[in-house]
């Protein structure tokens, strides 16, 4: 058995996270990251693709600043959503894909929704539906059988509040981006193993299950 882990940054602009995508400001995909993960949880492939935005082709300083990827890099490295798309669904083929977004339901499509939009946004179509889940409410579960304390978490902050980003070092690189934040999942996940898998799984058997559903903690 194998799942996918993926991140998503898209186009952000200073106080768009308070009031809002405005006018011609659109949640445009700048990198998109993944791993293919055994049951493991090793590492089977890694996929780490940038896309140049067609709408608002020049990253903001606010971006910039809060990834740290430049518009040097994605004239040099970039490759259109359409095509960082086609790979990435290849990637995950029919494996469930996880991402994390706090505050909403296991099946929440979380990055999900954020990759769907941008094909509508470019008009593009695809025979291939991924399966989109979110991972945080498993976090949230762990932390509770575990008496630890989160208010609320990104999925580059996982690693530094479980105290293993020491883990993430060798990468050279920083949450917000997007493959610094696989990989946080990843630890985060490793950190709770194997008791993170059976949560995981008993999740995705269980999420019809009104007297399960009850019996979560609220985010």
């Amino acid at each position: 058995m194998t799942f996918v882990i993926f991140d998503t940054e898209y186009t952000s602009w200073k106080g768009c996270q308070e009031h809002g995508w405005t006018g011609n400001q659109k949640k445009e995909i700048v990198q998109i990251s993944a791993l293919k993960v055994s049951d493991n949880l090793e590492v089977v492939a890694e996929y780490n693709a940038l896309c140049k935005p067609f709408i608002n082709p020049v990253l903001s300083d606010y971006f910039i600043n809060l990834t740290h990827i430049t518009n040097e890099q994605l004239q040099e490295q970039g490759i259109s959503f359409a095509e960082a798309f086609k790979k990435f669904a290849e990637f995950a083929g029919n494996d469930i894909c996880y991402s994390h977004g706090w505050g909403a339901d296991y099946f929440h499509k979380s990055d999900g929704e954020i990759v769907e939009e941008n094909l509508r946004l470019q008009n593009i179509s695809s025979s291939h539906d991924l399966i989109y889940r979110n991972i945080a409410p498993v976090f949230k579960h762990l932390y509770t059988e575990n008496h630890i304390d989160v208010k609320s978490q990104s999925s580059g902050q996982i690693a530094e509040i479980l105290g293993i980003k020491h883990n993430m070092e060798n990468l050279g690189l920083n949450p917000h981006n997007s493959f610094y934040d696989v990989y946080s999942i990843l630890e985060g996940l490793k950190y709770f193993y194997p008791r993170s898998l059976e949560v995981l799984n008993f999740f995705e058997n269980n999420m019809a299950n009104q007297e399960f559903l009850q019996s979560i903690p609220p985010l």
